[in-house]
């Protein structure tokens, strides 16, 4: 067995030296559980839902509502921000995640399922503020679990297994809104006629994926983690030693100069994958017109990346494996820049894509199988480098700075998409063009300096 003393407080880490194909898969499917709330609450729901109860239930404008959720939303990724890194600290000084992860599960299946319960836009900003930090949060703790339920050799193919296995919640979620979309979609644009809330006006919408959120995850139950064998010390010596190491990593920084080189690079990487993510509806509907704009075409457009998520990111994670997280990166960045430029130049030479045996159609899907992969592919090279770069006895700590770096992303990503949108008015669709023209040189400026990180001993 592997064992390593920790300077703050003298315990044994033990990291797993064996793979159970099993605990693995019993680890994953936590992947394809929570894939389901940030499918259908954060990425299809929330925005509409609250640019709707602004609009009906306060007699806001659009814009205004849309800029309320913008500013809550930043205030949330910052804080989340700052906390991430002292949880890492702490889940290496506990060493237990397991705990956490479940209990933070029922946090998020709580206030995710009271969401639908209220149109009082205080109560639904305050249920989704929690649903989500506590999703944040479990992920947190769930990725730092990797080093210890599955032997070094195996960590790359077990990240990528678990981003691909996660994938099948977001067809379970997809195919789960076709049929609510199809008893009343949702209308939060006044210039599209009344605004309704359509299928997120039941209750129903939002308890379902929760239900379903709670039954996926039941086998994460079972999976068996190394940990600590000596018993967890008393609180206030266990923040005590969790703002000690936080310091210390803060202290000798110098020493992690790779980390650090990653944490800023991963920052640009990460731009993208957050942007794609949270856009990727009106990219298709308003900016590529695919299908006459239609939100079910749209759907049918993310199922299609997603499959390719599935079946590629696998493979990713075994390229990890073999030639190590930093060539994974260069061939996460090659396919974002075959998706970006076929993007790009559909945008900017057709009017719209209609459905059927044309090359804009057949370019369109392409685009969306190469970004399927890509968007995976960048989750489980984040995971491959930490584990590379970090001591085992700060596993967390590290995962936790390189959450903070895209945290900080998804907080100012989409401020930055956003400004290029404005010229949307002026250049119409083409705005979307530009917009994706502004994350391409984000990401091959994230590329260009993780090229400087050089593997350490850990």
């Amino acid at each position: 067995m592997i064992k390593m003393s920790l300077d703050i407080n003298n315990e044994e880490i033990e990291v797993e030296t064996t793979t159970s194909k099993r605990n693995v898969f019993f680890w994953s499917m936590y992947d394809l559980a929570n894939t389901i709330y940030s499918m259908i609450i954060v990425s299809l729901i929330i925005n509409r839902y609250v640019l709707v109860i602004g609009q009906v239930e306060y007699g806001m404008s659009y814009g205004s509502a849309s800029f309320l959720f913008g500013v809550v939303a930043f205030v949330m990724q910052i804080g989340i921000a700052i906390c991430i890194p002292i949880l890492g600290a702490f889940s290496d000084n506990v060493g237990k995640r397991k705990p956490f992860v479940i209990s933070l599960t029922g946090i998020i299946i709580l206030f995710a399922g009271l969401l639908g319960f209220s149109h009082d836009l205080t109560l639904v900003f305050l249920f989704f503020i929690i649903a989500n930090i506590a999703y944040q949060f479990s992920l947190l703790f769930y990725d730092s679990m990797l080093p210890f339920i599955a032997k070094r050799e195996d960590i790359g193919k077990v990240a990528g297994f678990g981003v691909a296995w996660g994938y099948f919640g977001t067809i379970i979620s997809l195919f789960i809104m076709l049929p609510l979309i199809a008893s009343g979609d949702i209308n939060s644009d006044p210039a599209k006629g009344a605004i309704v809330y359509g299928y997120s006006g039941n209750w129903f919408t939002f308890v379902l994926p929760m239900i379903l959120f709670l039954v996926f995850a039941i086998p994460f139950l079972f999976v068996r983690e190394k940990q600590k064998k000596s018993k967890r010390p008393p609180i206030g010596k266990l923040i005590g030693n969790t703002f000690k190491q936080l310091g210390s990593t803060f202290k000798d920084i110098r020493k992690h100069k790779s980390m650090l080189i990653f944490i800023i690079g991963y920052f640009f990487v990460a731009d993208i994958a957050n942007v794609i993510v949270l856009y990727m509806t009106p990219i298709v509907t308003d900016g590529l017109i695919l299908g006459g704009g239609s939100t079910t075409w749209a759907i049918l457009f993310i199922i299609i990346a997603t499959f390719s998520a599935i079946i590629f990111t696998y493979f990713i994670g075994k390229f990890g494996e073999k030639y190590g997280a930093k060539k994974t990166f260069y061939l996460v960045g090659a396919l974002w820049g075959i998706a970006l430029t076929i993007g790009i130049v559909l945008i900017f030479t057709t009017l719209s894509i209609e459905i059927g045996a044309n090359l804009p159609f057949i370019f369109s899907i392409i685009m969306g199988m190469v970004a399927g992969a890509a968007l995976g592919g960048t989750w489980t090279a984040q995971r491959i480098m930490v584990v590379e770069l970090a001591p085992k006895e700060k596993f967390g700590e590290f995962f936790g700075f390189s959450k903070l770096s895209g945290k900080l992303s998804s907080a100012l990503g989409p401020l930055i998409w956003g400004t290029v949108m404005i010229t949307y008015d002026v250049i119409g669709k083409a705005a979307y063009g530009w917009a994706m023209i502004s994350v391409g040189i984000i990401l091959a400026l994230g590329i260009f300096i993780l090229s400087f990180v050089q593997k350490e001993s850990s």
